[in-house]
């Protein structure tokens, strides 16, 4: 339960300061034909995008939840690439934090250059990816829990 408190403060530091940057950018913008239906265009939290982070990061708790529990009653990690970053839970939820970060980093990124579905495909991607993985580890769960 502690991590999962954990995982939930990093994602909303995350999305702050995105979302801090995100107006500083506009913060400065003085030129004559800037508008505020320019700004107000190219916004990435939409409605839409916060849903997706938010369906993300709640992928990637039950991925990390799930994966948890298997480990501590004497389960493995079936995924290659994340069995080291799992054995202990301190490195669990820094490497979650940082692929969450990373996710939404890249997809602002992208939206910044015009390539909003793109954008959205990567958040679409990583909900994904964990929900199968949080899945995964429920079906093979350890007995006990």
């Amino acid at each position: 339960m502690k991590m999962v408190r954990v995982v939930l403060l990093l994602a909303m530091v995350m999305i702050s300061a995105s979302l801090c940057a995100q107006q500083a950018r506009y913060a400065f913008a003085s030129h004559a034909y800037v508008t505020h239906e320019n700004l107000a265009a190219s916004r990435f939290w939409t409605p839409a995008t916060i849903a997706l982070v938010a369906l993300d990061g709640a992928a990637k708790t039950a991925d990390s939840f799930a994966t948890r529990e298997n480990l501590d009653r004497g389960g493995e990690e079936y995924d290659p690439m994340a069995r080291p970053f799992v054995h202990t839970p301190v490195v669990q939820v820094a490497a979650m934090a940082a692929l969450f970060g990373a996710e939404i980093t890249t997809s602002y990124m992208l939206h910044q250059r015009g390539h909003d579905r793109v954008a959205r495909a990567i958040l679409v991607m990583g909900a994904t990816m964990n929900g199968l993985g949080a899945a995964s580890s429920f079906k093979n769960r350890v007995s006990g829990w």
